[in-house]
């Protein structure tokens, strides 16, 4: 009989733990049951609330200093790439737009709380006139700017198709070189062969090949300081690609 105590004892205790576990079960049954409804419920309220956030654009602020884009250009490449609210309007899209404008140079576009769009935009600066119709900025970069009559002020520079970004490279270069002379470059171009050619406001061409540039236009100075600047109005043209010397054609009636 004694065995058979232990025995019911030890039943007992089975028949314990066993609900024990199955009270375990249950209560981590019950845990993440309620743990995957908060879950989908903190979805929908979030789903609820960006819902609620993404409201339409209603206002477009624009910063920066803007003369040659008009306000209507700028809307109407916005709503062409809002495609969205508040929250879901693609930043990266608009501002691609934007800079695809000829007279966009860079910009970007951010939120701001609540229901408006900032755009900051900086513009295009020409630097001078490419051949016949076309403009560069001081990167030497081709701009489509059509007709712009205020413009027709700015340096010519020419040269082979392609060679934009090396034309106004010299073009600065030759600038800051001859700054001391206080002569204003009107047309720079560059020839076949690859030499340069300088026309000066009121003044003469200045021809300098391709080679050996900063030397020559160094005796160019030289001889404009000594003989040359009281007399600028009566030069044709000036010729500094000789080995040693500078060649100076007088226009009419002025030979010395």
């Amino acid at each position: 009989m004694a065995y058979s105590g232990e025995w019911r004892t030890e039943q007992a205790l089975l028949q314990r733990s066993s609900e024990r576990r199955s009270y375990g079960l249950l209560t981590q049954f019950a845990v993440a049951t309620l743990g995957i409804s908060v879950f989908v419920s903190g979805l929908w309220g979030l789903g609820y609330l960006y819902e609620k956030l993404d409201v339409p654009i209603a206002l477009i602020g624009v910063d920066g200093t803007i003369r040659h884009i008009s306000s209507t250009d700028v809307e109407d490449i916005v709503a062409a790439n809002l495609g969205g609210g508040f929250l879901s309007l693609d930043l990266d899209r608009i501002r691609a737009g934007l800079e695809g404008h000829p007279w966009v140079e860079s910009a970007s576009a951010r939120r701001k709380w609540p229901n408006e769009l900032v755009i900051v935009i900086r513009e295009e600066t020409p630097i001078a006139r490419w051949g016949d119709s076309g403009f560069l900025n001081n990167r030497g970069q081709a701009l489509d700017l059509g007709v712009a009559a205020e413009l027709e002020g700015l340096p010519l520079l020419a040269g082979p198709e392609g060679m934009q970004r090396r034309v106004m490279q010299q073009y600065r270069i030759f600038t800051q070189l001859l700054q001391s002379t206080e002569m204003k470059i009107i047309e720079f171009r560059m020839g076949e062969r690859g030499g340069w050619h300088l026309r000066f406001e009121n003044g003469p061409t200045l021809v300098v090949g391709r080679s050996q540039v900063t030397e020559k236009i160094q005796r160019f100075l030289r001889v404009w300081d000594k003989a040359l600047r009281v007399r600028f109005d009566q030069i044709d043209n000036i010729d500094v690609r000789y080995g040693n010397g500078v060649a100076v054609r007088w226009k009419e009636k002025q030979k010395p």
